[in-house]
């Protein structure tokens, strides 16, 4: 039930090292591409999930409803997958969504600049200057993405279990040593982080559906889970709000009770203005 979950710089080679880790492992390989399909079961197009998590939002788009809710649906699918564990995940969010879970190898392959650019220039057939501004401008994008959506520097080390530099594109090595980590003791599933999973995955996935249901669409709450019992946390117009809020956490799969932790504030119509 391990994972692994890779983080990558442009050029660094994390997506291939992500498909060779699952391939030695007989894991499931899931890539940036593949949880945008997966989102795209709540309906929102392609080519706007990929706008909404491919670059740093604006501080106007920080408050776009509808971007939060493009994130949510890229959330819950990462956790469908997550929960089901024997996992390789090569996602920018990735080490981040499982940064609790004990049973995750949080990774961040890198390489330093210049390395990475040649890479570029390689792979995209660009020119040294094309090549370069891709590079920044994906660092930018990325760095930016992380502190929106957990507050952290993607580049500190002491938020990975594992950094690795693959300036040598020693690729046998890299993976043979992410292989080794998986199989540690250390990184295998306890019943208690088995559980957390589980509770980030439902917490995730009545996010979802919140998101989702067209009268509950535009609440913005807090939602945690624990065993099956999910808490609402926010605050709402009306009481039949509440009551749709709750009706719809209790039609997601796994949900056993729901309870409602907030306020209620009425809408107060201010007269007319003279």
């Amino acid at each position: 039930m391990t994972i692994v979950a890779i983080s990558r710089e442009m050029g660094s080679g994390g997506y291939e090292i992500g498909a060779a880790v699952a391939k030695a492992l007989d894991f499931e390989y899931v890539d940036r591409q593949i949880l945008l399909q997966t989102a795209q079961a709540h309906g929102v197009p392609e080519a706007k999930l990929v706008a909404a998590v491919g670059r740093r939002p604006s501080l106007w788009e920080r408050f776009d409803a509808e971007r939060r809710r493009y994130l949510i649906f890229l959330e819950a699918a990462y956790y469908a997958f997550a929960e089901r564990g024997n996992l390789v995940t090569a996602s920018r969010s990735g080490p981040f969504f499982v940064r609790t879970v004990s049973h995750a190898v949080k990774v961040r392959i890198m390489a330093p600049v210049e390395v990475r650019v040649h890479r570029v220039m390689q792979q995209d057939q660009l020119d040294q200057k094309a090549a370069a501004a891709k590079v920044r401008r994906y660092d930018r994008e990325l760095a930016g993405r992380i502190d929106y959506l957990f507050g952290l520097d993607w580049t500190r080390p002491e938020n990975y279990d594992l950094v690795i530099n693959t300036s040598d594109d020693a690729w046998a090595f890299y993976t043979d040593l992410l292989v080794w980590a998986a199989r540690h003791p250390r990184y295998q599933p306890t019943p208690e982080s088995l559980q957390r999973i589980r509770d980030l995955s439902l917490a995730a996935q009545v996010r979802a559906a919140l998101a989702t249901d067209p009268g509950t669409t535009h609440l913005s709450v807090e939602v945690t889970a624990q065993a099956g019992r999910v808490v609402l946390e926010g605050v709402v117009f009306s009481a039949a709000l509440l009551e749709a809020a709750v009706a719809v956490a209790k039609r997601v799969q796994g949900v056993i009770d729901v309870s409602w932790q907030g306020d209620e504030l009425p809408r107060v119509y201010p007269g007319p203005i003279m």
